[in-house]
This record gives structure tokens, sequence and C-alpha cells, in this order.
């Protein structure tokens, strides 16, 4: 499969071909009729223009509009941030690559998350004279840790589908905790409700009767269902008493319940104070945005407009963070991170953030290849993401540590605790003693790797290391766990030595601790 020599090398889709070109203009065109590459490049268009729309409506302020404008720009503002996640979905199954991982664990904020979704469609119920509510019991967890992307379809397709279908009065969305400490999202409508013929095709794909005079094809059930599957979710789906249809998607606790899919999000955004961070973009309006973000983290930010004016800054002083759009004028982002790498040799390195739309397993490799330390996706969705990003960036250029002086814990009791409570008494036994051997057997391909010489195995043991560090809480030894498996995969030996025996060293005062907590827990000793 083709893949782009270089992501900034790219011509714009909807531009046109320069007269007289030159042999290497033919070939750009030429490298271009690969439909892998054509949606590349619409890929990085479509999320470079998703990008405008939102940084604009971040920066403007809503608060001078009366209720009905501001109403619809949230409106706006929640299906633009969903076109970007339908965007980068699309862009992976037409190109056959892996969708983009994020950088920090899933966490959701239940409460602002079902405010959104209630915000735009109580826009849309109204266009139609209905009316929309939101009831959330009281005792709704805070935190969630579903996938917010997949959790906001589900309910797009749910609740459109009830005003679709409801001829009058109330769209209802309830939320409330069920059996076991089940989730429960129900969305009740006012409709004639399922056929027996519809509820036989229920799930199928354009599951429509033949014979039904309703619109639509019956593909928004087969989406939600797929959906709900993904996140271990269950649909029901019934012919509610009086009238009208009820569907709702149960999440079991072990499906909803932040720390046990993923370790909890930073706690807190990073402070920049007394940091001087060089932003080289060329879009006026992500400098805007990213100059307001890294203001309001305390940074000291210069900003320049090309690639030239960025290697030259970086030539001329050092700066304690580096934000680097990839596509610019004059000089790509993937040549300035390059030639600062190339200056610094075996000196200190600065911590670089690419910032970019292109989203392609081989742009990111790319990038990261030429010395990048993070990727950050165009679009920039919230001031969390942005400092999440800044964070994980910060920590994998980490001074010299003595992990058994850490004045972290090795784990996070709370985590542990979750996890175990959660297994049941000896399921957690079973689970704790499966986590001592697997920390021992990334300990000992680490070592191997070490001594081999080897870029490939110690990639593949810190691809394992990075969930189970995230799983017990260590956060520090998780981003190490990252940090060194992207020098892996690039290669760079200088930050392989240096990062190795730090996390061989805290790997090992993790493993005995857990051994400390099995005895303390179960009164006897763990299995070798």
């Amino acid at each position: 499969m083709a893949v782009l020599s270089d992501p900034v090398s790219a011509p714009a889709v909807t531009g046109s071909a320069p007269r007289g070109g030159t042999g290497s203009d033919t070939r750009v065109e030429t490298a271009a009729r690969s439909p892998h590459d054509r949606a590349a490049m619409l890929g990085h268009d479509m999320r470079a223009a998703i990008a405008d729309v939102l940084g604009g409506l971040a920066l403007a302020d809503l608060s001078r509009l009366d209720p009905e404008s501001r109403l619809q720009l949230q409106r706006v503002q929640s299906a633009a941030e969903q076109l970007a996640r339908l965007t980068d979905e699309t862009l992976a199954l037409v190109t056959g690559d892996d969708l983009p991982r994020a950088n920090t664990p899933v966490q959701t904020s239940l409460g602002p998350f079902l405010d959104r979704i209630a915000a735009r469609w109580r826009a849309h119920a109204e266009e139609r004279g209905l009316g929309f509510a939101l009831d959330c019991d009281e005792d709704l967890p805070g935190e969630i840790g579903t996938d917010p992307a997949a959790l906001e379809r589900i309910l797009s397709n749910m609740i459109g589908n009830a005003v679709k279908y409801s001829p009058a009065g109330t769209v209802r969305l309830r939320v409330h905790r069920g059996a076991q400490e089940a989730l429960c999202l129900r969305v009740r409508d006012t409709g004639p409700g399922f056929s027996d013929a519809a509820m036989a095709r229920l799930f199928d794909y354009a599951g429509r009767p033949e014979d039904s005079s309703q619109p639509g094809t019956g593909l928004g059930l087969h989406i939600v269902r797929d959906l709900a599957q993904r996140i271990r979710g269950q649909l029901q789906v019934a012919n509610a008493r009086g009238g009208g249809a009820e569907v709702s998607l149960i999440l079991p606790r072990a499906a909803w319940a932040p720390g046990v899919e993923a370790p909890a999000a930073l706690s807190a955004l990073p402070d920049l104070s007394g940091c001087t961070v060089l932003v080289a973009e060329d879009n006026p309006t992500n400098q805007l945005l990213v100059r307001q973000m890294l203001e309001t983290l305390g940074a000291r930010v210069a900003l320049v407009e090309d690639g030239e004016a960025a290697a030259d800054a970086l030539a001329a002083q050092r700066f304690d963070l580096v934000l680097v759009d990839i596509e610019m004028p004059r000089l790509s982002g993937i040549d300035v991170v390059r030639r600062l790498r190339a200056a610094e040799g075996d000196g200190p390195a600065t911590p670089v953030l690419a910032v970019t739309a292109f989203v392609l397993s081989a742009n990111r490799d790319q990038i990261y290849a030429a010395g990048a330390d993070g990727i950050l996706a165009k679009p920039i969705m919230s001031l969390d993401a942005f400092g999440e990003a800044i964070a994980r960036v910060l920590s994998k250029r980490p001074a010299p540590c003595d992990p058994t002086t850490d004045s972290a814990a090795p784990f996070d009791p709370v985590h542990l605790d979750r996890l175990l409570a959660l297994a049941g008494p000896e399921d957690g036994r079973e689970l704790l003693t499966r986590m001592r051997e697997d920390f021992g057997a990334v300990r000992d391909g680490l070592a191997e790797g070490r001594a081999r010489g080897d870029s490939a195995l110690l990639r593949a043991r810190t691809h394992v290391l990075i969930p189970l560090a995230g799983a017990v809480g260590n956060t520090a030894l998780q981003a190490e766990a990252e940090a060194l498996n992207a020098a892996a995969r690039s290669g760079d030996r200088a930050v392989i030595g240096r990062l190795l025996p730090c996390v061989l060293e805290r790997v090992d005062v993790l493993g005995a601790a857990l051994g400390r907590e099995f005895r303390a827990r179960y009164c006897e000793e763990p299995a070798r």
C-alpha cells in the first residue's frame, strides 16, 4: 500500500497544479492518484477545516449572545466535535489504517457531557415543535471511563430517531443507576412505537420493513448496536406503556467505571509558569487559540509563522517547549524538528509537541522518527486535552531518577483496590498474581533487549508495560515507558540509554511493592 513519503509535501487537494511543472511535480501528482494518498490529503484538509470551525467557536465570546443564538452555536460546536471524530473513523476505514490513539486514558465528566448532548438536541427538538428533557438521578458517577465519542454517537442515533418519530410532546433522556451499579441511559419518544415486523428486523443493516410508511432505512439502530458492543454495553428496545418507544443503553459497572478500562486522567493541568514556549503555526485562528491556552497555563509565548523562522528562533535561543505545526510554508515541521535534533547532538533535548491534521500511522511514525516527543491532532478539542498532551511530552524528557527514593508511591492504592474489588476475593488473588507475573515478564524482556541491543524487543515490552503501569496508577512509570517506547520506535539509542535503567529500577520497586501487598492482603507468600 502506498503511503506519503513526507506528509508536508502533499499538495492541497483543492489547489491547482502550477504551470510548467517540474519532474518532482509530476512525481507528486502521480503519487496523489493513489486512493490511500488522496484519502490522506482529504483527511488532512477536512481536519484543518474543522479545526478552524472549532477554533473560531472557542475564541468567540458566547456570553454576549441572546440565549437562542448561544444555544445554536453550542449545538454547532458539539456537532463539529463529533464530525472531527467521525472524520478520523472514516479515514481509517477508507485507508485501512489504525485509528489515532489517544495519549491519555479515557476519562469523561458525565454531567458536562450530558449537558452538551441536551443543548444540541434541545435545539433539534424545538425546530420540530417538540420538547426535550434530560432527567438525571442524583447518584450518578461524576466521571466515567467510557469512550465519549462512541457514547455520543449512540445517543445521537437514539435521540435522533426519537425526535424523527415523535409527532408532538417531549422526547426524554433519563440517566440513572440500575441493578449492580449499571449506568442506564433511556430515550423515550411519543411516536407509534415499533411494529412486529420492525421488531423482527430491528438491528439488521437497513432493516426497515419494506412495507413501512416510516422514512429512513433503519440504519440507526444497526449503528447503535455495533457501537454498544464496542463499549461492552447492552441495548434494550421496547414499546412503552401509554405509547411511544423506549430505547435503552445499559452499561455494566465494568464498562463505565473509571480506572477499570483505563487509569484516571491527569489530575491537573501543567503549570508552565516561567516557561518560554515557541509556537510555530501559520494559521491565524490556531495561533490565537494556542496562544490563549498556553498563556492560561502560565507560559510566555514566542510565535513564528513559518518553518524557516522557527528554525532561526531555535538556533538563536533555547526554549522550554516547542509546539510545531507539521505543514508550514518555507520549511516543514518535520524538517524543523530534524534540524533541532541534529543541532542538539547528544546534549539536552528540547521537548517537542507536533501539532498536525495528518493522522495516518505512516505520518505519525515519520514525525516521531524526526525526533518529536508527542503528537497532538487537530482540531484541538479542549484545554484539558491540550494540557494533558503537553504534560506527557514534558514527562518524556525526565531528569535522571532514583526510583528507590522517589516520593511517589509505586502504585495507587485506590486503583488497586478498585481493580481487586471488581474482580472479587478469589479472582482478585489471581489478578494480583498475574499482574506480578506480567511485570516480571516485562522486566526480563527489557533486560534481554538491553543486553542484545534489540529495539524491537524493547518496543514490544514497553507496549505491554504502558497499560500495566497505568492500571496500578504509576503515572511516572507509565510516562517513562511511553518515552522509551517512542525512543525504541525511532531508534534513538541516546534516549534509550538514559531511560532504560530508570524504567528497570521502577519495575523492580513496583514488583517488590506488589509482593508486599499480596502478603498483606492474603497472609501468604506470593507464587514465584
